[in-house]
């Protein structure tokens, strides 16, 4: 019995020493999570606001027999809808190219597949800072490269999103507080502090129809493309630990 004592207390110095060589943020719940009492909740803060920039997508689309032809055609057009954006004063280094690729096409038939010619895809992302341009930025685009454009998507963004997330960030901190202090009270106990805050934010945008592909004869004869930017919703999330006193 005595030698079984013994190994238990040197078993609990043992653990003892090796606990007090470890980092406090490690030793804190090793020795607290027996009696650890506390309510988890999560909070939400939502903000609307307006856009300020938005990201166009598009570029030109060549179907010809030969890889030489496509490519020839898919230049000459996209060249043409470059020097559209840049007349619409979108400066050069907001333009970059996003996809460029060159495939053949199939019919297929009964007797297999027969090569009917060679895509060329040529695609760019132009940064609008200017947002009521982007109507006139679409149209002119589109009759720069004519049926050979395509418009993919447009995204909108707010540039700095920081005082929208800052006041979302309260709402949802308030938020939380409210939740938990009703948890509390529900449960016949006191709220206290909180122990741990952490959170996740993201920005949301309704889906943007993208544009059709066209050729206008003159500007007299063309109706503008209506573009609505809408509004973005900055939304922070948060998960807080409180102690329960």
């Amino acid at each position: 019995m005595k030698k079984l004592k013994s190994l238990c207390l040197g078993l609990s110095a043992l653990i003892a020493i090796t606990i007090t060589g470890c980092e406090p943020q490690i030793v804190g719940p090793l020795l607290q999570s027996q009696d650890s009492r506390s309510i988890h909740v999560t909070g939400s803060g939502l903000v609307t606001g307006e856009p300020d920039i938005a990201t166009l997508n598009l570029g030109v689309s060549v179907e010809k027999k030969t890889v030489a032809e496509a490519r020839e055609a898919a230049a000459v057009a996209m060249t043409a809808v470059i020097a559209s954006l840049k007349a619409n004063g979108i400066a050069e280094n907001d333009i970059q190219t996003q996809n460029f690729s060159i495939y053949p096409r199939y019919d297929y038939t009964e007797n297999g597949r027969v090569l009917r010619g060679y895509s060329v895809n040529n695609t760019v992302s132009a940064k609008v800072r200017e947002l009521e341009s982007l109507s006139d930025i679409i149209d002119d685009a589109a009759e720069a490269g004519g049926d050979t454009v395509v418009v993919n998507n447009i995204q909108f963004m707010i540039e700095d999103p920081t005082p929208l997330q800052t006041q979302a960030r309260a709402l949802a901190v308030k938020n939380a507080e409210a939740k938990a202090q009703t948890l509390a009270e529900a449960s016949g106990v006191a709220l206290g502090k909180p122990i741990t805050i952490s959170e996740t934010s993201r920005t949301a945008s309704p889906p943007i129809a993208y544009a059709e592909e066209a050729a206008f004869a003159d500007d007299s004869a063309r109706s503008a493309t209506p573009i609505e930017a809408g509004e973005l919703t900055v939304t922070v999330n948060i998960t807080v630990v409180y102690e329960i006193e």
